[in-house]
């Protein structure tokens, strides 16, 4: 009698219920997991980051690669503009032409950009000050918060 019990269960095919659920709990338990890092809330301030950090960058790599001054100025507390500067008869610099003009979504907001232009050298220096700036991010919609550290060696770091 065993030996048909065992022929039996052997010939039938598909899942038991208990498989079914060890699987739908597996999966559900890696969607969960993933969920947060899918959150589009919090692209905006992360793609706003990278995006200042990219051209604080691009300017200062212009700078050191060209031979010419080049500033990021801030405009208002959600734009910018990326400039290249001249150089005076009397040594000093000024804005030349600008390269690059960048607008932030609404709902972002810096709280902070003093001095409004921070400008570099052709060593990749930051003319603008001696210490280091540290500029903050301000997500109105879904109230997150990103900040962006300003080396004068012309290093740019993101804190959170």
């Amino acid at each position: 009698m065993t030996g048909r019990t065992a022929r039996h269960l052997r010939g039938e095919h598909g899942y038991s219920l208990i498989e079914l659920l060890v699987a739908v709990g597996i999966f559900g338990l890696l969607a969960a997991l993933g969920l947060p890092h899918l959150d589009t809330r919090r692209q905006n301030i992360q793609t706003t980051s990278k995006q200042v950090i990219a051209d604080y960058r691009w300017a200062r790599n212009r700078a050191i690669t060209s031979g010419v001054h080049f500033a990021i100025s801030w405009t208002t507390t959600n734009s910018y503009e990326v400039q290249r500067m001249k150089q005076a008869a009397n040594g000093t610099w000024s804005k030349d032409v600008t390269v690059k003009t960048v607008t932030l979504p609404t709902n972002i907001n810096t709280t902070w950009y003093w001095p409004a232009t921070q400008e570099f050298n052709t060593r990749g220096m930051m003319v603008t000050s001696t210490t280091p700036l540290y500029q903050m991010f301000w997500d109105s919609q879904y109230y997150g918060w990103h900040m962006l550290s300003l080396w004068p060696s012309g290093q740019i770091y993101e804190e959170y």
